[in-house]
C-alpha cells in the first residue's frame, strides 16, 4: 500500500516541479538569451494558435478527467483498488501535463510569442491546485480514519470534532 502512496507522491512531484522548472528555464531563456528565433509571420502565428489550443484542450481534458475519474475511484471495492487507480490517475495526469507544458514552452521559444508563457504558467498553476496531499486523498477516495492511519501513521491527524449534534 505504501508503494502506491510513494508512486502518487513521486509522479505528482515530477510533473509539478518539472513543469515549474521548464517554465522558469523558458522564461529565463527568453529574458537573457542573446539568441532568438525569428520564424516567418505565418509560422509564428500558427505556433501561437497551436500552443493556445493545446493549452486549452489539455487543461479542459485534465479537469474533465478529474471530474469523471474521482467518483469512480471512490466506488472501488478495496483500498488497494482505490490506491492503484488513484496512482495511475495521478501519474497520467501529471506526466501528460508536463509534456504539454514542455511543448508550449518550446513553441514559445521557437516563435518568440510571450503569450504562450502565460498559458504555460496557467497550466502549471492548475497542477498546483490539483496536487494530491494526504487530506485531499482522503476526501477524493472516501477513506476512513482507520485507513488513513494505516497508510500515513502519525502524519495523519484525524478530525476529533464530533459531527453529531446533541440537543
Amino acid at each position: 500500500m505504501n508503494e502506491y502512496v510513494k508512486t502518487i507522491r513521486r509522479s505528482a512531484n515530477i510533473g509539478l516541479w518539472g513543469s515549474v522548472g521548464v517554465v522558469i528555464l523558458a522564461a529565463f531563456y527568453q529574458l537573457v538569451s542573446p539568441w532568438r528565433f525569428y520564424p516567418s509571420q505565418y509560422t509564428a502565428r500558427w505556433m501561437l494558435i497551436v500552443g493556445s489550443v493545446l493549452a486549452v484542450l489539455a487543461m479542459s481534458m485534465s479537469l474533465l478527467v478529474i471530474r469523471k475519474q474521482i467518483p469512480s475511484l471512490r466506488q472501488a471495492d478495496t483500498l488497494e483498488q482505490k490506491l492503484s487507480g488513484y496512482a495511475q490517475h495521478i501519474r497520467s495526469l501529471y506526466i501528460s501535463m508536463l509534456v504539454v507544458v514542455t511543448l508550449i514552452c518550446a513553441f514559445m521559444v521557437l516563435s518568440a510569442q510571450n503569450v504562450l508563457l502565460m498559458l504555460a504558467m496557467v497550466a502549471t498553476l492548475m497542477l498546483f491546485l490539483a496536487y494530491p496531499n494526504i487530506y485531499r486523498m482522503k476526501v477524493e477516495l472516501g477513506l476512513t480514519d482507520d485507513e488513513m492511519k494505516a497508510l500515513f501513521g502519525d502524519r495523519y491527524i484525524p478530525d476529533t470534532k464530533d459531527n453529531n449534534v446533541a440537543d
